[in-house]
């Protein structure tokens, strides 16, 4: 592969260099004259290379292949830049690709496309982050992770030769957060994280918090500041833990926490990624564990079939189910004294644990005589209960080690709420 790089030009500049240092005699102006003549000298090799490689056809080929696969078009060659090491825009020409319009229908008006709708796929194909090097994008977000500010990212960037602007290093950081989050369950696990000869506990819950949201329009002549609303948004909590045969956590292996603010489908989406990505299908077995919320027990089945899970069994938390359980011991009547009120109830507990639900039933209509008390009491413990037999087996559960309870799911909401 021929390049056009001027090497005579790069000996030239290095030796000007080393016969200005016998004026100056500073080492360090040394170093940074030097580093930035072979960066420069280094970009422009790589331009040249790159260049060479998409006028080659079996590359074109290959992008354009994948390109038909994310419904792309080419539309020629389109002059931009990238960043490869000191930061420097560098111009190139690269091979654009935009979104394939679907075939227009008679009577049917064709939508617009929108702009900075295509991509440079050509560059992302080699490797490059929104035009900028693996290499450079890596060195920019450590630098403003590890920094108070972008500012002080900048001028730390520039004391190793890197010289972006602040606007390009937090474009840089976006970009990477955002492909960060969509590749999270690939960077979350590591290889020790494997689930051979295991089990996986899998709790999933509803939090709640408040999300400020900027209000939109002109500001009143006696506003400061923009107002903004604080709704109510219900994020989703997922925890993974690994346990052995006994059910203990397995102490080398952290447990997983993620939340997520999609609904529930983007939710499970998430969960079967993660589980997909652990390889449940190698697992002796998996044990999800939630409240009753029908969302969750409709998708779990489904899920463990579509990821052909070993063994699958399903829990209601304990904890939940008594409370829901005190919920029915409202309707009892007021006429009865505490202690009586706390022996039925307690009763109620035992015979939940034991999984005997059809003689919580019998004593409902024997202590609830009202009819529109009844009804109720009723009506929640046949939805709640009845229809959730085989996941309140709690005593059976225990017997086959199983957890009865989503404390690590619970407690992790918490922290997500406060």
């Amino acid at each position: 592969m021929e390049t056009t790089v001027d090497i005579q030009k790069l000996q030239r500049t290095i030796d000007e260099t080393l016969s200005n240092f016998q004026t100056h005699s500073d080492a360090n102006r040394l170093i940074i004259d030097l580093r930035t003549a072979l960066f420069s000298t280094i970009e422009d090799l790589i331009v040249s290379s790159i260049e060479n490689l998409f006028s080659d056809p079996c590359f074109f080929k290959a992008v354009k292949k994948l390109a038909a696969k994310l419904g792309f078009r080419f539309k020629g060659f389109k002059p931009t830049s990238i960043r490869l090491l000191s930061g420097r825009s560098l111009p190139i020409e690269s091979p654009y690709f935009a979104k394939a319009l679907p075939k227009s229908r008679r009577g049917r008006k064709r939508k617009k496309r929108k702009p900075k709708s295509g991509i440079h796929l050509g560059l992302a194909y080699l490797g490059f982050m929104d035009r900028c090097s693996a290499v450079l994008a890596s060195a920019s977000v450590q630098a403003s992770l590890l920094c108070p500010s972008f500012e002080i990212a900048n001028r730390t960037l520039s004391s190793v030769g890197i010289d972006m602007d602040i606007k390009t290093i937090r474009r840089l950081c976006m970009h990477m957060g955002n492909r960060s989050m969509e590749n999270r369950h690939r960077i979350t696990l590591s290889e020790n994280d494997h689930v051979t000869g295991r089990v996986l506990f899998v709790c999933i819950d509803g939090g709640r918090l408040r999300e400020r949201r900027t209000k939109k329009g002109r500001l009143a002549s006696h506003q400061k500041r923009r107002g903004y609303y604080s709704d109510w948004r219900e994020p989703t909590q997922i925890v993974i833990q690994w346990l052995d045969a006994q059910a203990n956590p397995i102490k080398e292996i952290a447990p997983l926490y993620d939340a997520t603010m999609a609904d529930i489908n983007g939710a499970f989406e998430l969960l079967e990624d993660y589980l997909r990505q652990i390889g449940v299908d190698q697992a002796d077995g998996v044990i999800f564990c939630a409240d009753g919320d029908r969302r969750y027990w409709k998708r779990f089945s489904s899920l463990a079939e579509k990821l052909e899970a070993k063994t699958c069994f399903q829990v209601i938390d304990y904890t939940h189910a008594k409370q829901n359980l005190h919920i029915v011991a409202d309707h009892l009547p007021k006429t009865l004294e505490a202690k009586e009120r706390t022996a039925i109830l307690k009763n109620w507990k035992d015979l939940l644990w034991q999984g005997n639900l059809m003689e919580i039933r019998n004593q409902i209509r024997q202590y609830i005589t009202y009819p529109s008390k009844l009804k109720k009491a009723l009506n929640k413990f046949n939805n709640y209960f009845v229809k959730n037999l085989r996941r309140m087996q709690y005593a059976a559960f225990r017997l086959l080690n199983l957890p009865t309870g989503s404390g690590c799911v619970e407690s992790a909401g918490y922290f997500l709420e406060a």
